[in-house]
């Protein structure tokens, strides 16, 4: 799902200004909060798709962020069942094999390590819209990068699907990306020693850092940074044709796959997550939604008079993948991965070993970013 990480720190900050009336106009002055709790919760048909993050606001080593509410007790609750959530690397996470039925209506229940409460309204679970089609489209243009004050190339994902003639709809689009990686490790000033990074500070003619490739099949895997919603206003019961739900930047050209939902949410989740993006979409202009946008279906029980920010949203999703061929594209990659440099045998570094012991592999461990799970719809060379 998007990732509000960024997002979260911009919203917070502008929350002074929520009940300022201005006059004459002047800039912003923004404040950050400390210790707010924000609350994104998904639940859907889609295995693998559901889970809740809980995040705070914080101020570490000189520098405000959103960090992950630790020691929760989290569940989802039906008419017919009670699910206990586990705490995950940055979420709580359902059993495995866990997807909502048709038919089905869910709460979420937080209780937090010094006992506050946080209730969901009901959600219900709406009709599935199945994907028709998926294609992509290489452009050298498709995104403005201000720093660098030039186009980014990537590609254009773009969907086709039949839309129900019987009522409004309203969408939501994902999608999280798989591309091999290109090492699983690397040490700044130090060399890779049974599993850890040993400093060669003190060694001449050591590089400035190593990479080291992996043991097995390792797969870097990104996620949606933006909000991608649509709504059937003008397409009711019509087919709808290519429609681009997500830009994919060139950050290499390795061969990439992306994996697309596309979910059927409520009107309610529709005008929250519509809020959303006009915020992230117009953040540098005065005339942004303030964070109360960010004030959906939650609740506190005990105080009703407690602002919840957050959502619990329970949809119906359909997915479809697409794999991308990039090795031969045209433009320049522009991600941030450093040059392979290989440690080689005979180099000053500490604890040298023999020839035999090269290439040092790391291992490819799975969480959040990387997997060493081949997806079923990679296609290999």
């Amino acid at each position: 799902m998007f990732d509000f990480t960024f997002n979260i720190r911009f919203f917070i900050s502008l929350i002074s200004l929520a009940f300022i009336n201005c006059i004459d106009p002047s800039p912003p002055e923004f404040k950050f909060i400390e210790g707010l709790v924000f609350v994104d919760g998904f639940a859907s048909n889609i295995e693998g798709a559901s889970y809740v993050k809980i995040r705070k606001s914080s101020y570490e080593n000189s520098d405000y962020k959103t960090i992950f509410f630790s020691g929760c007790s989290v569940e989802l609750i039906s008419e017919e069942k009670v699910l206990i959530l586990t705490e995950g690397f940055d979420s709580y996470v359902v059993p495995s094999g866990f997807k909502v039925n048709s038919g089905e209506e869910w709460k979420l229940t937080i209780t937090f390590p010094d006992g506050t409460k946080y209730w969901s309204s009901i959600e219900s679970f709406s009709e599935e819209i199945l994907i028709k089609n998926i294609k992509s489209e290489y452009d050298l243009k498709l995104l403005y990068d201000n720093k660098a004050n030039k186009y980014r190339p990537g590609h254009r994902v773009m969907i086709s699907f039949n839309d129900p003639v019987e009522k409004e709809n309203y969408f939501y689009f994902d999608y999280k990306t798989y591309e091999m990686d290109s090492y699983c490790s690397i040490c700044f000033n130090g060399v890779l020693r049974n599993g850890k990074c040993i400093p060669t500070t003190n060694y001449r003619r050591a590089r400035d850092y190593y990479t080291y490739p992996c043991n097995t099949e390792c797969f870097k895997i990104r996620y949606n940074e933006n909000i991608s919603i649509y709504n059937d206003e003008f397409t009711n019961g019509e087919m709808v044709s290519d429609l681009v739900i997500g830009k994919i930047p060139l950050y290499s050209k390795r061969d990439i796959l992306v994996q697309v939902q596309q979910y059927n949410i409520s009107f309610e989740a529709y005008k929250y997550y519509k809020s959303l993006k006009d915020v992230v979409e117009n953040n540098s202009g005065l005339n942004a939604p303030l964070p109360s946008v960010m004030i959906g279906n939650l609740y506190n029980p005990d105080d009703e008079n407690e602002i919840v920010l957050g959502r619990f949203t329970v949809a119906s999703g359909s997915n479809k993948s697409i794999y991308i061929p990039r090795s031969s594209l045209e433009g320049y990659a522009y991600g941030n991965e450093e040059v392979i440099i290989s440690e080689y045998f005979g180099e000053n570094v500490p604890m040298p070993l023999t020839r035999f012991d090269y290439p040092i592999f790391s291992s490819c461990e799975d969480g959040p970013f990387r997997s060493s799970t081949r997806p079923s719809e990679w296609k290999s060379n």
